[in-house]
């Protein structure tokens, strides 16, 4: 039966003058204090030694409160917030609870019992309606008496077996010092209403069922106990008790029906369970609508991009297709235009460069295979293509003209023109002043820094062609000529030398350093080969092997460096090219290497 709680029991525990323990009791229980782990409010042990194990406080009956009297005269119960007479009101209401004297406290807002340096305070407070529901289960009720001396007295639920006995996996350790004999088991079905008992041979067993007591011998005359070699076996059902014993220990051992209150949680729908704390708590309702509408801008923010982004995208694309698109078409129609529609290259050629083209020409198709050949070797002629075209060949050469001549230079800028209105002697005087020479045929008197010159030939109508006088005075074309190909051959000379560099791996170090440092120090090989063909202009016998010791400190760079077996500049450089080096391993200490190289020089 669902009954509506909605006022909670608020519980202190004060020993000595300090608050020991505190709870707040939302459903209907009885109430425990003390040390034992088995009790309803617990109290440390360890912090209070002194006190007590279990102190009833409070039992439940009829749904209701009932505070249990103190057997000590001595102890004392005060109520307040209820009927004017106080306690007096309700002392024809005490009545026997489970065993205990108890006295209904409903009435009353709260109070306090007081038993010597322990006062128990509890309150009545308002709280949440929280519907609960009360139902019974078997249970197996133990107590443990030394000396006439209750030592504990536990509950336990079906289902759980339960052990007493000296050994450590037992549920009730006894001192190995007083009982060293077998181990008292109880264990029944979690649905069932009996426990299988099993108890050693001579433990002095009486039992109880439906209050008629019996000794061992009545019990196994009436087969309700079965006795072994290994000890006493029965079964102990409801509303039943025994008593053994345990060496100097008494077990008491009883069967009841306890009844439990606990919460009846309602059954909510999947929209209360979703929003129902929406609607109760108005904090996290605003942190949470917050929350969401951050998470929406967000997406929202990023959706708008993307779809901005994409149509800047598509609009570069579009322009690129488009452009390369007007690219291709300017190629194809630069490609298309028609030989005959070219405009007429003006020829400026002069008369011994065209003999020297057709000289040129008759020795290539000199070297041409002849019919016989072709007919003989025809995978070969296959091979070699298309027979060039003179008049391609001519073209190309004009071209070549064009491109690397003065005269192609020229040919843009009107030069025809230009020598037809000045004349064959004004146009060879402007040109070859330029290039060194007096004009004309700008052989012997020519002006200016050198003696040769561009002798410019042809009709006086019609321009002509430039040619390249040479002679033999200081500054002209032909020392020029001279000093460049002097040039090139210092340059062969050099590079005949071939410079040879050969290193042998890093020494030295601790672990697994020396790897590390070897690979970056192989990186300044070809810097070590450039201080070393430095070193080759001014000594061309420098060589041999070197030998260079560097200390890699903690924070990865060179700290020291020594060169043996080079000196002077090319000493220097390799100092300086060690002492750069970086990207070193940090180090937990200083470090010194070693690194040799063999330098050698060999003919191209």
């Amino acid at each position: 039966m669902g009954l509506d709680t909605s006022r909670v029991l608020r519980i202190g525990v004060v020993y000595r003058g300090q608050v020991v323990a505190e709870r707040v009791l939302d459903r209907r229980m009885d109430i425990t204090v003390g040390t034992r782990p088995d009790v309803t409010i617990q109290v440390s042990a360890k912090d209070y030694p002194d006190f007590p194990g279990l102190i009833p406080v409070a039992v439940v009956h009829n749904n209701a409160y009932h505070v249990v009297m103190p057997a000590d005269p001595a102890h004392g119960v005060s109520l307040r917030g209820g009927p004017a007479a106080g306690l007096e009101a309700v002392r024809s209401q005490i009545s026997q609870i489970k065993g205990q004297k108890a006295v209904p406290v409903e009435a009353f807002t709260g109070g306090s019992l007081t038993m010597g340096d322990i006062i128990l305070m509890f309150q009545f407070v308002r709280g949440d309606a929280v519907p609960t529901v009360t139902h019974e289960e078997t249970v197996l009720r133990i107590g443990l008496v030394h000396e006439d001396r209750l030592l504990s007295d536990q509950v336990f639920h079906a289902g759980r077996p339960v052990s007493i006995g000296s050994q450590a996996k037992d549920t009730v350790v006894l001192p190995d010092i007083d009982y060293k004999g077998p181990s008292a088991t109880f264990s029944g079905d979690k649905h069932g209403s009996k426990f299988q008992v099993h108890l050693p041979k001579d433990c002095q067993l009486r039992l109880a069922f439906d209050g008629l007591p019996m000794d061992l011998a009545e019990a196994t005359a009436k087969k309700v106990v079965t006795q072994g070699p290994d000890g006493v076996h029965f079964a102990l059902p409801l509303k039943s008790r025994g008593r053994a014993s345990l060496g100097p220990y008494t077990l008491l051992f009883q069967v009841v029906r306890q009844s439990v209150t606990v919460p009846a949680m309602p059954r909510k729908s999947i929209a209360a369970q979703v929003f129902g704390p929406l609607m109760n708590d108005s904090a996290w309702t605003i942190s949470f609508a917050v929350s969401f509408l951050l998470l929406v801008s967000l997406v929202a923010q990023s959706r708008l991009y993307y779809e901005r982004h994409e149509k800047f995208m598509e609009k570069a694309r579009a322009a690129e297709e488009q452009a390369s698109a007007i690219y291709e078409v300017e190629v194809i129609e630069k490609e298309e235009v028609k030989e005959e529609e070219k405009k007429p290259e003006v020829d400026i050629m002069s008369d011994k460069a065209k003999e020297a083209q057709k000289e040129d020409l008759k020795k290539e198709e000199e070297k041409k295979p002849k019919k016989a050949d072709v007919a003989d070797k025809p995978d070969k002629v296959q091979a070699q293509g298309k027979q060039a075209d003179p008049e391609e060949k001519a073209r190309q050469a004009r071209a070549a003209v064009e491109q690397k001549t003065v005269a192609g230079a020229f040919k843009g800028m009107g030069a025809s023109k230009m020598f037809a209105d000045s004349g064959d002697s004004e146009g060879g005087d402007v040109v070859a002043k330029t290039f060194g020479g007096a004009g004309g045929d700008g052989a012997e008197g020519a002006a200016g820094p050198g003696a040769g010159g561009v002798k410019l030939s042809g009709s006086n109508a019609g321009g002509g062609t430039m040619e390249k006088v040479a002679a033999g005075k200081k500054g002209g074309f032909g020392d020029r000529e001279a000093a460049a190909v002097k040039d090139e051959g210092k340059k062969k000379e050099e590079t005949a030398v071939q410079v040879r560099l050969s290193s042998g791996g890093v020494e030295g170090g601790e672990g697994g350093s020396k790897g590390e440092v070897g690979k970056v120090v192989s990186r300044k090989n070809s810097a070590v080969q450039r201080c070393y063909e430095e070193a080759l202009r001014d000594n061309p016998d420098e060589g041999g092997k070197v030998k260079v010791t560097f200390t890699v400190g903690t924070e990865g760079t060179v700290t020291d460096v020594s060169v043996s077996g080079a000196s002077g500049k090319f000493s220097d450089c390799i100092r300086s090219k060690f002492s750069a080096i970086r990207g070193l391993p940090l180090l937990p200490s200083p470090q010194t290497f070693s690194q040799s190289y063999v330098f050698s020089k060999g003919g191209g």
